[in-house]
């Protein structure tokens, strides 16, 4: 038991000269902020004008802007037949919403040399902010 805290001390130590051989000089972390650019972004809310549409349409479509009335049998399947749609179009704009970050994320880091991008989440300091820069061209 006397050599625990050695050990733990060593170990310690082996962790910090491996990270620092692991992130090179030079290297520059960038973060971003995926809740501003969702809420800020024109694309954001393009997109979610695309699924509102979408909704009113399904309520259309689906005969459901009227309140339920008891001899309406058929209404819970309608309801879960627009909902279904609702939320495949949903992740479907979400995916499509996603891959269109990345892809700016990714030419923000490269135009700013930027090696490794976080979310500001994980971020208990420093790092790049890039958000404003992927939020411009998003627009």
């Amino acid at each position: 038991m006397k050599y625990l805290p050695w050990g733990l001390a060593g170990l310690l130590a082996i962790a910090l000269i491996w990270s620092f051989m692991a992130t090179p000089a030079g290297e520059t972390v960038g973060t971003i902020n995926l809740g501003r650019i969702a809420d800020e972004s024109a694309r954001a809310h393009q997109l979610n004008q695309m699924l509102s549409e979408r909704f009113d349409e399904l309520i259309t479509r689906f005969d459901l802007e009227s309140e339920p009335v008891e001899d309406d049998v058929d209404r819970a399947n309608r309801e879960r037949e627009a909902y279904s749609e609702y939320l495949s179009y949903r992740l479907e704009l979400e995916a499509q919403f996603q891959a269109e970050v990345d892809a700016v994320v990714q030419e923000v880091a490269q135009s700013e040399k930027v090696t490794v991008v976080l979310d500001e989440d994980v971020v208990r300091h420093g790092g790049k902010d890039l958000t404003n820069e992927v939020i411009r061209r998003l627009d």
